[in-house]
């Protein structure tokens, strides 16, 4: 469905679990985002957590250090993705 939409839309991707206690590789990461990159391009597709950094439910708040971590390597997958990181 999200296929059909016009060329002008970007996708924002889920692709971090901000609930877990480790932070997610830029490898995990690029796995997840392919697939999306491949249905609509790399200039449409943006990378984002599954769901922010605040509470939800009855989960504790992330802590700013973890959600730097996970914002880093977000950013380095999205360089992967663009092919701006040597040997990806």
């Amino acid at each position: 469905m999200l296929k059909d939409l016009p060329a002008t839309c970007r996708i924002g991707i889920g692709v971090v679990n901000q609930k877990l206690e480790r932070v997610e590789t830029p490898e995990e990461i690029v796995a997840r985002a392919r697939r999306a990159v491949e249905l609509f391009g790399a200039e449409r597709v943006l990378l984002t957590p599954d769901c922010g950094f605040a509470t939800f439910a009855d989960s504790p708040v992330a802590s700013p250090r973890g959600a730097e971590d996970t914002l880093r390597a977000i950013a380095r997958a999205a360089a992967i993705l663009a092919g701006r990181v040597p040997g990806q």
